[in-house]
């Protein structure tokens, strides 16, 4: 096929040819459509099955791509990060400006020559950047790179959802490992999980030995949680509740920026799991982080982060314009610690008053029985449906 684009039969959108280029070892899709969940399928298909195995470099034209989707770029993303451990690399090209903000990848380039002059040498040609978008698109940006984070983090927990899924697979007899993840899915959608919450419920929970997985447990009500307003179709609802606590954090403490971590066993370490007007830099490194949970035992509060030289983020907090940081512990009655609550502040010198702390003290109580209540009752109800799914 060397020197031809060869058509790939394709019925779903995007449609994708592939052309060979010997002189660069690269091989190029041209993909003509919008990217979105299904479209993503087809980009995934063909970065794993069309690339020959002697090609150097894969570039991924989009320029003819009208609009792409979160599954879209996530796609792209892991791809990247795979052809780079194979010691390969995936270039990028896109004109259209939605596309250009919102595919994030080390290698991107506005049109195919400068991305095939890369490929002949790329010590000689750098990187196109793309220019500052005008004013009134910042905030459109800063939203986008804010998923790609979230995508990022997505990528990392990959594998304990792939791991899942072949346990799903071997444990039910079903045919191929897509009738697993879409068992998985569907009853993490079902009951507002996240896959790898799901996914890590099915490696660290022992297997079920008949038609019910729990049998004889005792269902409770969710616990109340008088610190915010949740329409009764949100009181089941992780994603909902948690954002609340972030949302509450942010007010009693006046915060420039708030994140939540969540204590992920069984490694025993505290992982981003929600963050609300975090710097995209600032977001990366918080994806990143993974502090021990058995670090956190009180309140902690950086009154002034410029004069705390020891401190490992303290650059990125000050690039972020971040000056001063407090973090609540999320705590049971039976001080079973679940996660931690973060505030960033613009200035420094911050001294929280005793009803700021008392107020966001008892938010992080309810919220920690919340979630210990979640993990016994809801989560349990999504491995229940899964097992009668699955069978």
């Amino acid at each position: 096929m060397a020197g031809q684009g060869q058509s790939i039969a394709s019925t779903s959108n995007p449609r994708i040819t592939t052309e060979w280029r010997s002189d660069v070892m690269a091989v190029v899709l041209h993909v003509r459509g919008d990217i979105d969940a299904d479209g993503s399928r087809t980009v995934d298909h063909h970065l794993r099955t069309r690339i020959p195995v002697d090609a150097r470099y894969v570039v991924a034209d989009l320029d003819m791509v009208g609009s792409i989707g979160g599954p879209g770029v996530r796609t792209l993303i892991e791809h990247a990060a795979r052809l780079s451990r194979a010691g390969r690399r995936l270039l990028v090209v896109a004109s259209n400006a939605h596309v250009r903000r919102a595919v994030d990848v080390p290698f991107r380039y506005d049109s195919l020559p400068l991305a095939m002059a890369a490929c002949k040498g790329p010590g000689e040609v750098e990187e196109h950047h793309v220019e500052s978008p005008p004013e009134n698109s910042a905030g459109e940006m800063t939203e986008l790179r804010q998923e790609i984070s979230g995508l990022r983090a997505a990528v990392r927990t990959r594998p304990v959802v792939a791991h899942a899924v072949g346990i799903i697979q071997e444990r039910y007899h079903l045919p191929d490992g897509e009738s697993a993840f879409d068992v998985l899915n569907g009853s993490a959608q079902r009951h507002n999980l996240g896959l790898y919450t799901l996914a890590k419920a099915v490696l660290g929970t022992p297997a079920p030995q008949g038609t019910t997985w729990f049998p004889g447990r005792t269902r409770r009500p969710a616990p109340s949680l008088s610190f915010a307003q949740l329409r009764r179709d949100q009181i089941r609802n992780r994603s909902a509740v948690l954002k609340a606590l972030v949302d509450a954090a942010s007010y009693y403490m006046q915060s420039t920026a708030a994140a939540l971590h969540l204590v992920d066993e069984p490694a025993g370490v505290l992982r981003l799991e929600l963050s609300s007007k975090t710097s995209p830099a600032l977001t990366d490194y918080l994806v990143g982080a993974e502090e021990p949970a058995s670090s956190v035992t009180a309140r902690a509060v950086i009154a002034d982060v410029a004069a705390e030289t020891d401190l490992a983020c303290r650059d990125v907090l000050l690039n972020a314009g971040i000056q001063a940081v407090q973090s609540t512990p999320l705590c049971t009655d039976e001080n079973q610690l679940m996660g931690v609550v973060t505030t960033y502040h613009a200035q420094s010198g911050l001294v929280p008053t005793k009803l700021q702390c008392a107020r966001l003290d008892h938010a992080a109580t309810e919220v920690a029985t919340w979630l210990e209540w979640h993990n016994r009752t809801v989560l349990r109800d999504a491995l229940e449906h899964l097992h009668a799914h699955a069978r």
